[in-house]
């Protein structure tokens, strides 16, 4: 009997040992409200939507220690509407994030699975969409992927900080035979990035292919064979005051009716802490695509009930001189059907909205 009690004790303390060892972390973002927009396909809508100034969402984040510095690490991250409780990213349980890897200090991290690219990464914080303003504020079609497109099947790698520089490479399989450069239904996606972070400033610098119409929401809109896409971006923080701003070059090739298609957008904005409790600010995007100009303003504030829940108020107008299309928004128009595009050169939309971050 006291073999067996001694046994049990032993295990516990096992049981402990190992569960002291490893973390598991719960999060999550909820984003809720009503938008107005000015032209909606040719009508004026007014809207009960949700995910508009982040994309709700919760997760499970963990780690485990392996000892001498080497770490188990893994995300699983569902997105889904609020509205209606339905998963979102195509009905995907992990649509967001689902990846699994290994961390070390000195020789950086590797993950396996459905990951974000490096234009996202090293970009993304250095847009009036991430900084102030609603998920709106990205550029169009969100051809640069700036926004956050994942990569299935991909093996990502990111070194160790240098002097504040790191660097990293995406690499995401077609996973179909005899097709290894990526086909329509089956993308290949390769992408590197640079990451430098320097006392209140921060740099980056990020390069993206995909190779597949499947591969990105602006080769499915513009029913192209492939997209490269570069940017360079950068912020300062002033205490108070972040100034930010991005460049990035993006083009589409073999598109439908034959040709290929260049896209350029340049950022700049800031955002300023007034109080504890209230953040505003804004960005003008100016874009060019096949010849016609495209200028964007974005502005919020956030009133902060506590460093987790704030109410907000974003404006998005859009102008252009394309008739083809008219002007539409990111979240607003949909890429693939150009549903929700303006019937003319401009579109306004105004949203009031709660978000709860846990």
């Amino acid at each position: 009997m006291k073999k067996y009690l001694v046994g049990a004790i032993v295990a516990g303390l096992m049981a402990v040992n190992v569960h002291a060892q490893s973390h598991v972390q719960l999060y999550g973002i909820l984003d809720a409200g009503v938008t107005y927009v000015n032209n909606l396909g040719g009508s004026r809508a007014l809207l009960e939507n949700a995910g508009i100034m982040q994309g709700n969402r919760w997760g499970l984040h963990g780690t485990e220690d392996l000892g001498g510095g080497l770490k188990a690490i893994f995300v699983l991250e569902n997105g889904f509407v609020l509205n209606s409780g339905a998963f979102a990213q195509g009905g995907r349980e992990f649509g967001r994030q689902a990846f699994v890897g290994l961390a070390s200090a000195r020789a950086g991290r590797v993950t396996l699975g459905r990951q974000y690219d490096f234009m996202h990464d090293a970009l993304i914080a250095d847009t009036a969409a991430v900084q102030v303003t609603t998920a709106s504020g990205f550029h169009l079609l969100d051809a640069d992927r700036l926004a956050g497109q994942r990569v299935d099947n991909a093996i990502k790698y990111l070194t160790p900080g240098f002097a504040g520089l790191r660097l990293g490479a995406l690499y995401g399989f077609s996973n179909t035979p005899d097709a290894f450069a990526g086909t329509a239904s089956a993308p290949r996606v390769i992408s590197f990035g640079a990451m430098y972070r320097r006392g209140r400033l921060s740099l980056g610098a990020a390069y993206a292919k995909a190779d597949g119409r499947s591969g990105s929401l602006a080769t499915e809109a513009l029913a192209g064979d492939s997209l490269r896409t570069m940017g360079l971006g950068g912020r300062y923080n002033f205490r108070r005051l972040v100034v930010f701003g991005n460049v990035t070059n993006t083009r589409l090739t073999h598109m439908a009716g034959g040709g290929n298609a260049i896209m350029n957008n340049y950022e700049l904005g800031a955002a300023y802490q007034l109080t504890p409790a209230i953040r505003y600010g804004g960005g003008y995007t100016y874009t060019t695509f096949s010849g016609h100009p495209y200028h964007q303003i974005n502005a919020a504030i956030h009133y902060y009930f506590s460093k987790q829940t704030d109410l907000y108020l974003g404006l998005n107008f859009q102008h252009t001189n394309n008739n083809k299309t008219g002007a539409g928004m990111f979240l607003i128009a949909t890429p693939g059907s150009f549903k929700g595009f303006s019937t003319s050169g401009n579109q306004l939309a105004a949203r009031i909205g709660l978000r709860h971050i846990f």
